[in-house]
């Protein structure tokens, strides 16, 4: 591989031709390319130089022979680029160089050996006469250019010319006096251009005569001959008229030429009465015609006549052959699939024969070659050195000898519409088959089994359609595709090879790639995201999630994003995530200084404290979000805007669920990350570690104080029953807050919420997914383990409101005091109802016990939900249990907030074509039911505090109580088991069934 023409010619004196075809270069350094004067030939064939001027190859003074061909960049020759070797310059070719536009004139005006010039295949749109002013040039090929502006003045400079090729240019017309300055020797090739005349003077026009004797006119539009056409054309030896659509040849057409061999094949021509000569017949020399392919019906004696004896015919005669002769004249029929043969010593007529449907060979008797062409076979087309088959598709080819058109696809008939060939090779109309099922059969087939009507898609190009799956696909260009909102995984099909596939689709034309023409493999099942904004999909073959989410339809959040509520919101800088724990700390701070503040001015006052009305309230506020932090989190929250997206992280710190809380640190510390195995572990491990560190609490108090009694020999201090029971009230909120989380970790690995999910369309592959988490597959043996797990600790959920039940029942009954760490679970309900706060655990476990294991996908989920939500809004407004009015409502409208909430996910999701004033009417009514209980709640007390803020007299209350409480400590044991009876309000002997 060159890449550096200066080291390929660093030693170049004895070099006399060199190749730097096919290598990746781009430029040609003059400054360091030393002199090469003994080469004489090169070839560029290939290279990417883009320009070229003087400087490129002076360093080639004694070049002759220069290919320039198939320059894909070269677009610019400077007038003066073959100045240092133009001299010397014989033969050059520029053929095939598309991105050349234009040759200036004086490019080859000193070039006076020029004998042969090819500037086929370019791009260029007129030539400048001056090109052809070498007195010596011989040959000159225009093949397959774009030239439409001949003239007069086009050959000016040319006064003779051996051989001139001008094929497939796209001609109309050709000028009569075009050749008036200009005599034409051997060979003149006006093939495959649209010409629909020859001007009849178009050979006489020039004093001095031709000598041509090969005449090309193959492949035009040619409807008839003037008479004395070819008059003129004295050594004319064969003449080249197939491919048109003449239907008669004139009388005497061939008078005063030498025309040994005829080519007339595949034209309307349907009968042959007159002579082709006016000369008596001895002077005739015409040996072969071909007429093959035309609808011949009468061959008469006179025409047969202007053919020597020994003379031969050549025409199509209905698929039997034929032999007669008439006045010594051979009569050939031959089939339509026969295969004619030429042959020839002109390499100029080769090169055209093999444009336009013939394939040569170079074959060679005795001392002398020649090319013999044979017409390509019927099925096939002609394209420059072999045939190639009719595609797949449209199309079949039932004539010989046919090649691709300047302007055509290729050199195949078209099938009639909603037709196909199953094969290549088509060479019959029989050969077009019905296009299959699902397929427009209004429209031609091109390049497959025709086109998919709408809505249909294919897995074959040359196969049926099928109808496109009602959810999820999109099926546009015939293909499937994935549409936004819904999710497929590929893990058992080969995504790459049906990308192929795909984009191959969309090629039609016969470039398209055979090996990726069909897709065999099972396609992916469709699955609707839980989320399906989160399935983005904008990769709609693969799919893609929306950006921070990842994983099994797209439910995981991606690194750099933390789960909140079922959404994946992104990781805050370490500053503000400091700043928002400081800011939470000091609320919450704020907070029990008020309430502490609060109570002390209550002390010895009648009635509730403070401590019991927020503990009631609190619970309220807490059970609601606990049941809705739960709900929204399970389910695909459909209709939640970006401001939901923000109260939920409020949400999930207000239902105190302790891996939740935890959720936001882990974007900065990854080893804690959260997954229902880990939430397992911690759920079930809070309950026993709060009771164990509570009762090590208790025995450092108790230890203490009997040390001290001992020590000082002095009665135990009572003061560890006040601190005792301060404990033990921790204890039990601790475990009655973390009991619904607990409940909820435990159930979310019960056999029921793990779900099975197809992969493939056939349902052969299957995957077993844990609902809360799709990233965990239920068929681990890990899983099994923790599955087991679950179920052991299931008796926790039964055991903790178990307990409390008999509690409150030994209490209830009067036969002891009810102790002051269990008096926040009855302290708020009416007499008779101490056991109410047992039915709302219940409420709370079954409703989410339910959204937990069966998901809300489930039909029976959502009657069961809803029944439970609408059974204790009943009771709870049938029974009113709670004593405080305001309490009551407070949990009325929690109640209605939840049954409202389940209700509107109840309804099926909105469409693409709902209003979007719709869909933010409803977020923004389920931001204010689920912002209402804790509003309502804060309501009273904030503005409490707004106001006691603006007098002032909070911060200098608050600092005068904490001196008076540091003396208080100081003061007597008497003073300390007041202190102690005061902490819910003033002590009762009452039971707790006649508590008011």
């Amino acid at each position: 591989m060159i890449e550096h023409v200066e080291d390929f010619f660093k030693f170049c004196d004895n070099m006399t031709s060199a190749d730097l075809g096919a290598n990746p270069v781009r430029s040609i350094s003059t400054k360091e390319l030393e002199i090469c004067p003994n080469v004489n030939e090169l070839s560029l064939e290939g290279l990417l130089l883009e320009k070229l001027n003087r400087d490129t190859l002076v360093a080639f003074p004694g070049l002759n022979r220069l290919r320039m061909v198939r320059m894909p960049a070269l677009s610019e020759i400077d007038a003066d680029a073959f100045t240092p070797f133009c001299e010397n310059l014989r033969r050059l070719w520029l053929y095939g160089c598309k991105e050349l536009t234009n040759l200036p004139g004086p490019l080859l005006k000193n070039c006076s050996n020029l004998s042969v010039l090819d500037i086929s295949e370019t791009s260029i749109m007129s030539l400048d006469p001056e090109l052809f002013a070498s007195p010596l040039l011989g040959a000159i090929s225009l093949n397959w250019d774009h030239i439409s502006d001949l003239s007069k003045e086009t050959f000016s400079f040319l006064g003779s010319i051996k051989s001139l090729e001008m094929s497939t240019m796209g001609l109309v017309n050709i000028p009569s006096d075009i050749f008036v300055n200009t005599s034409l020797g051997y060979l003149l090739d006006l093939a495959g251009n649209n010409l629909e005349t020859i001007p009849p003077d178009l050979f006489s026009s020039n004093p001095s005569g031709h000598d041509l004797q090969l005449l090309v006119l193959s492949g035009n539009r040619l409807t008839a001959i003037s008479p004395g056409t070819f008059r003129k054309l004295y050594l004319l030896k064969e003449l080249y008229l197939d491919g048109n659509t003449i239907s008669q040849l004139p009388q005497g057409m061939l008078t005063g030429t030498e025309l040994q061999s005829l080519y007339i094949f595949h034209n309307n021509i349907d009968r042959l009465s007159d002579s082709l000569f006016d000369q008596p017949p001895e002077n005739n020399t015409l040996t072969t015609i071909f007429a093959q392919s035309n609808p011949i019906s009468e061959l008469s004696t006179t025409f047969l006549s202007g053919i020597v004896d020994g003379g031969n015919v050549v025409k199509s005669c209905d698929n039997v052959t034929v032999r007669q002769s008439v006045q010594k004249v051979s009569v050939e029929c031959v089939p339509e699939d026969f295969l004619m043969e030429i042959n020839t010593t002109s390499v100029g007529l080769r090169d055209s024969l093999s444009m336009r449907g013939l394939v040569c060979h170079y074959k060679k008797e005795s001392f002398f070659g020649y090319s013999s062409c044979m017409a390509c076979s019927v099925g096939t087309y002609g394209v420059p050195g072999y045939c190639v088959k009719c595609p797949k598709g449209g199309f079949y080819q039932d004539e010989v000898g046919q090649y691709s058109r300047q302007g055509y696809e290729n050199g195949c008939k078209h099938c009639n519409a909603g037709n196909y060939v199953p094969f290549e090779g088509g060479s019959s109309p029989l050969d077009c088959k019905v296009c299959p099922d699902g397929t427009d059969r209004e429209r031609n087939a091109s390049y497959r089994a025709c086109f998919c009507v709408d809505n249909y898609f294919r897995r074959d190009r040359f196969n049926s359609c099928e109808l496109c799956p009602p959810i999820g696909a999109n099926c546009s260009g015939e293909a499937l595709r994935i549409r936004r909102g819904y999710y497929w995984n590929w893990a058992f099909s080969d995504i790459d090879r049906y990308r192929n596939f795909v984009e191959n689709l969309a090629t039609r034309n016969d470039s398209y790639d055979r090996s990726a023409s069909s897709f065999g493999q099972p396609l992916p099942w469709i699955h609707t995201c839980p989320e399906p904004l989160t399935c983005e999909n904008n990769d709609d073959i693969l799919g893609s999630c929306k950006e921070g989410y990842t994983g099994w339809m797209c439910a995981s959040c991606d690194d750099g994003f933390f789960a909140i509520l079922g959404f994946c919101r992104q990781c805050p800088d370490v500053l503000v995530f400091v700043v928002e724990i400081a800011v939470i700390l000091l609320i919450v701070l704020f907070l029990m200084i008020y309430v502490v503040f609060v109570h002390r001015r209550q002390s010895g006052q009648s009635g509730r404290s403070i401590v019991d009305v927020a503990l009631a309230r609190g619970k309220i506020v807490l059970g609601f979000y606990q049941v809705m932090g739960e709900f929204w989190g399970s389910i695909s929250a459909i209709y939640w805007q970006e401001v939901f997206q923000n109260v939920a992280y409020l949400i999930n710190i207000i239902q105190l669920d302790i891996s939740a809380v935890l959720v936001k640190p882990s974007c900065f510390f990854p080893f804690l990350g959260f997954n229902p195995y880990v939430e397992f572990i911690i759920g079930v491990a809070t309950p026993p570690t709060i009771i164990i560190a509570c009762g090590l609490c208790l025995l450092v108090i108790e230890m203490k104080a009997t040390l001290k009694s001992y020590y000082r020999r002095t009665p135990i201090d009572p003061a560890r029953k006040c601190l005792a029971n301060k404990i033990l009230t921790l204890m039990s909120l601790g475990l009655f807050v973390t009991y619904p989380s607990t409940c909820n970790v435990i159930f979310a690995l019960f056999k029921p919420a793990c779900v099975v999910f197809p992969i493939d369309e056939n349902k052969a592959k299957n995957v077993t997914l844990l609902r809360p988490d799709y990233s965990i597959n239920c068929s681990t043996a890990t899983h099994l383990s923790f599955e087991t797990a679950a179920y052991a600790c299931s008796f926790y959920v039964l055991a903790f409101p178990g307990i409390l039940l008999c509690l409150l029942l030994k209490f209830s009954r009067g036969t002891a005091e009810c102790p002051v760490w269990l008096r926040f679970l009855s302290e708020n309900y009416r007499p008779g109802f101490w056991f109410w706060e047992i039915i709302e655990l219940v409420r709370k476990v079954s409703q989410t016990l339910i959204i937990v294991v069966y998901g809300w996908d489930s039909t029976l989920s959502v009657i069961v939900t809803l029944a439970i939500a609408v059974i204790f809004l009943m009771l709870h407004a049938s029974f009113t249990p709670m004593k405080d009015r305001f309490e009551h409502y407070l949990q009325l409208a929690s109640l209605w907030a939840i049954f409202l909430n389940m209700l509107v996910a109840a309804v099926p999701a909105t469409n693409d074509e709902d209003p979007t004033d719709v869909t933010n009417v409803i977020g923004v009514l389920l931001v204010f039911l689920n912002l209402v209980v804790l509003g309502i709640a804060l309501g009273k007390p904030l503005m409490l505090m707004v106001k006691a803020l603006v007098s002032i007299k909070i911060l200098k209350e608050a600092t005068s109580l904490i001196r008076r409480r540091w003396l208080e400590h100081r003061s007597s044991e008497l003073q300390i088991n007041v202190e102690c009876s005061d902490v819910y309000g003033p002590s009762t002997s009452t039971p707790l069934l006649n508590a008011q």
